[in-house]
Parts: structure tokens; C-alpha cells; sequence
């Protein structure tokens, strides 16, 4: 059942690490993961909602907004964070001896991985700011990753930019593998960026632990996110009591 208009994945993380290691070998498709500032979005970017149309997965990303998709039926086994489901395809990528192609981050976060993985060739490419605005630079871009044929693409350039990227890479037919749109996830898992403790993760408290970490700038984002999502919820209440039985008739919905 899609809620907020999206059709969320809804195994379980095992089932995904599975589905996705297997796609890793075939024509390129992409992962998001929305969470609350990701459904905002969604409101009014209308490119946003393309990018999310075109992904083979859209997964739960959040802890806290997991059980207010429970609630609205969405009927989901678990949230999936980004950052924990780089960790296992990373792993599995060491294992295996994959190439892994990361768009964004710093080189210095590159070599640290490395070091980590010794068993992942890494290919990397970090565009300049604002390179989103700039169609030469989308296309230099996409020409890095289908010259660097990789089993995983990682974009790390931020939502929406990410999303938007992946679906210009889908869009040209000529890459492989599996793309994840996953955001800061390398920085934590090179430990450049400390992650929540697992106990506050358990807790749903892991923003609370970036907004400690990071106050100035997700303090303004959490006060206009908890702003927004309240009109976003009703409507999606609304729907949800005014909709046929069928929901895949809903036109709104990305399936």
C-alpha cells in the first residue's frame, strides 16, 4: 500500500541485502530513502518525485517516521537506514571484490575506506558545487560512472541532488550494477562522522544525536521538517479515509 504516495519497500532488511547483490551484476537501477525531509520534499519537487518514480527501491530511512507509516498502513517489517544498508553492501562488496564507484565525498574519506576494504576497488568522483545546475557536468558525471563499470554506484552528494543524479544515470541506459542514494552514509562508516550509538538507534534517537553533533545546521532543518510534515499528514489521513479499496488506483502514487 502506498503512503504519501510512495510504495515503500516492505521485507526486511536481509531480503533486500539479498535482492540487491544479485541486481549488482544487471543494467543499472537505483535505491532512495526517504525520511521525513524526503516526503516534505516530495510536496513540491516535482523532479524529486520523478527520480523516486524511476527507483527499482524507495526504503523507509527513518526510525521515526517507521511507525507513522505502520499506523497509515503501510505495513512495512522495518525501517532500513541508509546508513546500515551501505554498511552490509559495502561488506558484502569487500567479500566479493567488488568495484565501487562513489560520487562525492572527500578523497581523504575514499582512502580511509580503502584502508578499511582492501578487497573494493574504489572509483571516485567528486563533483564541484552546484554541479546539479550544470548539464555538462550531470553529463561528466554519468560518463565517469558508465566508464567505470562498478557493482555499486554510492552517491554521496545529498538529497535531491542524488536522486536526481541516479535517474539521469538510469535514464542513459549504459550503466550497471546497483546505484544508493544514501547521503553522508560513507562519512560514517569511515568514521569521519560518528553514528548514533546502537542503543540510541534502538531508541529512534539517532537524529537526536546528529542534532547534537551538528546543532546549527539541523537545528533550523528539524523546526521547518516538523512544520511541514503536519498539513503533508493530514492530507495523507484524508486520502487514506477517502480512497477506494484499490489502492493502486491511486494516480498520486510512485510504483
Amino acid at each position: 500500500m502506498k503512503v504519501f504516495g510512495i510504495e515503500f519497500y516492505h521485507r526486511q532488511r536481509k531480503d533486500l541485502v539479498r535482492e540487491l547483490t544479485v541486481l549488482s551484476s544487471r543494467s543499472f537501477r537505483y535505491v532512495v530513502t526517504p525520511n521525513v525531509d524526503h516526503v516534505v520534499m516530495l510536496e513540491h519537487d516535482k523532479e524529486l518525485r520523478r527520480a523516486y518514480s524511476y527507483a527499482a527501491y524507495r526504503l523507509c530511512d527513518s526510525r521515526v517516521l517507521f511507525p507513522l507509516l505502520n499506523r497509515l498502513h503501510a505495513d512495512i517489517a522495518e525501517a532500513i537506514p541508509g546508513s546500515t544498508l551501505t554498511r552490509d553492501m559495502i561488506q558484502i562488496a569487500q567479500e566479493r571484490g567488488w568495484t565501487v564507484t562513489v560520487i562525492g565525498c572527500e578523497q581523504e574519506v575514499i582512502t580511509t575506506l580503502q584502508q578499511m576494504h582492501p578487497s573494493i576497488t574504489f572509483r571516485h568522483y567528486n563533483p564541484p558545487m552546484g554541479f546539479i545546475d550544470d548539464a555538462r557536468e550531470i553529463q561528466r558525471i554519468v560518463d565517469f560512472i558508465n566508464q567505470h563499470p562498478a557493482r555499486m554506484v554510492v552517491f554521496s552528494v545529498g538529497s535531491p541532488r542524488q536522486e536526481i543524479l541516479a535517474l539521469r544515470v538510469f535514464e542513459g541506459r549504459a550503466a550497471v550494477g546497483v546505484g544508493l542514494c544514501v547521503g553522508a552514509s560513507l562519512l560514517f562508516l569511515s568514521g569521519k562522522v560518528r553514528r548514533a550509538p546502537e542503543w540510541m538507534q534502538r531508541l529512534s534517537l539517532e537524529w537526536l544525536h546528529r542534532f547534537i553533533h551538528e546543532p546549527r545546521r539541523l537545528g533550523k532543518r528539524y523546526v521547518k521538517d516538523a512544520y511541514r510534515i503536519v498539513p503533508v499528514i493530514i492530507k495523507e489521513i484524508r486520502s487514506d479515509t477517502e480512497k477506494p479499496s484499490n489502492s493502486d488506483n491511486d494516480p498520486r502514487g510512485l510504483s
